[in-house]
């Protein structure tokens, strides 16, 4: 079986190929450096023949949301024609806890798009939403920081490992079930995009001051009340899945939400 990765060298990418290796399953890289442009589609018809799947980890460093829905939307087509054209059986995307509605950032407007561009497609999709990774606490201070001082929005988080993202992404492009769904992924433990930055700046060695920062529009306040963490039936801490199934951790396996 070959699976075909978009996005395969970045930080999500490598560590689905690392899996996909270890699962037997021979990978196929997607990107520029194998000669594929995922925006224009260049390339990812020769690389696509005999590939059952596909998993689309891209993503973009872009702070623009009109750069970014454009960027997520063109490759989800590009993959979804390619794909299609190469009688690929099913796509898994990656996407992102508790975007809904909350267009007014930038990278949720971009997801957005990129998850209704790959249901709009001929092949069967799939869309697994994790929370942010543990990773994410060293992205915000070097975001947010203003000297010593890193100022953050108020917002619980559920943060989940890596490894873990990639073991269920592999898992759904070579399973049978979840056509046609919206997974969510979540980490065991709550924690706050404020003691992220602090476990990442003492890591660091960096002596900085982490302050929580109360940020206006109904996005922030949706984040406030808990909206980049799973739907309320599944917000148990403890890493047990609940009873109707819909949340799951790092030891449990996928289960869908409804979409």
């Amino acid at each position: 079986m070959k699976v075909a990765v978009a996005g395969g060298t970045g930080m999500v990418g490598t560590a689905v190929v690392a899996n996909l290796r270890a699962t037997g399953v021979e990978p196929v890289i997607l990107s520029r450096s194998a000669g594929v442009d995922l925006v224009s589609g260049s390339g990812l018809d020769e690389l696509l023949a005999g590939v059952t799947a596909v998993i689309d980890v891209t993503s973009s460093p872009d702070r623009d949301a009109g750069h970014l829905v454009a960027f997520f939307s063109s490759v989800a087509q590009q993959l979804q024609r390619a794909a299609a054209a190469a009688g690929v059986e099913r796509i898994v995307t990656l996407s992102i806890v508790g975007i809904d509605g909350n267009e007014e950032r930038p990278h949720y407007a971009g997801k957005l798009a990129q998850e209704r561009a790959a249901k709009a497609g001929q092949v069967p999709w799939i869309i697994l939403r994790a929370t942010q990774f543990h990773s994410y606490g060293g992205q915000v201070l070097q975001w947010m920081r203003r000297g010593r001082r890193v100022s953050v929005p108020t917002q619980p988080t559920q943060p989940v490992d890596i490894a873990t993202v990639a073991a269920h992404l592999v898992r759904l492009a070579i399973g049978d079930d979840a056509i046609g769904q919206t997974v969510e992924l979540a980490g065991p433990q709550r924690s706050t995009v404020a003691d992220q930055v602090r476990v990442a700046a003492e890591l660091a060695g960096d002596e900085v001051e982490v302050a929580e920062q109360w940020l206006p529009g109904g996005t922030e306040e949706r984040m406030r009340a808990g909206g980049a963490l799973p739907p309320p039936p599944a917000r148990s801490s403890t890493g047990r899945r609940s009873t109707n199934g819909q949340r799951h951790n790092g030891s449990e396996p996928a289960r869908p939400v409804r979409d």
